[in-house]
């Protein structure tokens, strides 16, 4: 059956990141070509490095102190240990590397917020 989206929840440190309404994860694996003369005309692949992509988007919040964290972890070039729980309690946690942040207005609009990471390490299902 499938679930609803509006239970996701960003975790930092056991908190929840506010204003966070967006969030993806992509779960990369990388193949690696082992083709030879015996493989009978097929190509012949194996699994090689695993990694993660996640981004984050949704309103600012100045006073946030999760959002503040992702920044702050961004300017000292830091991980983060961060959780995907895409029912509300299951989904993915491991460490990533912000690689760009993006705050952005309009007149008519919100500020807005979000975050590209990537995986640091082992990715697990929790």
């Amino acid at each position: 059956m499938a679930i609803s989206g509006k239970n996701t929840r960003v975790v930092i440190n056991g908190s929840t990141i506010g204003g966070i309404n967006e969030a993806s994860i992509t779960l990369n694996g990388e193949t690696i070509d082992v083709t030879t003369f015996l493989s009978g005309g097929f190509v012949k692949k194996i699994r090689g490095l695993t990694s993660a992509d996640l981004s984050l988007s949704g309103f600012t919040i100045p006073s946030d102190t999760e959002q503040i964290e992702l920044i702050t972890a961004f300017l000292a070039g830091d991980d983060v240990t961060l959780q995907v729980l895409f029912d509300g309690t299951v989904g993915y946690e491991g460490d990533f590397l912000s690689s760009s942040i993006d705050q952005g207005s309009t007149v008519s609009g919100e500020v807005t917020f979000s975050v590209s990471l990537e995986s640091n390490g082992a990715i697990t299902v929790v």
